[in-house]
């Protein structure tokens, strides 16, 4: 499989300058796919 889409994704958070975003999405992608749950249901409470 290819990196494509991680590269993609540091490429816009760097231009768009969220450091933080980009140090954290792969430790939350991570608890995601632990937990089961997708990316847009993760950061909303009572989950």
């Amino acid at each position: 499989m290819t990196d494509a889409p991680e590269l993609l994704l540091a490429h816009h958070l760097k231009t768009l300058r969220l450091p933080t975003f980009l140090r954290e999405h792969d430790k939350q992608a991570r608890i995601c796919a632990a937990e089961g749950v997708d990316h847009v249901r993760y950061p909303l409470p009572g989950r």
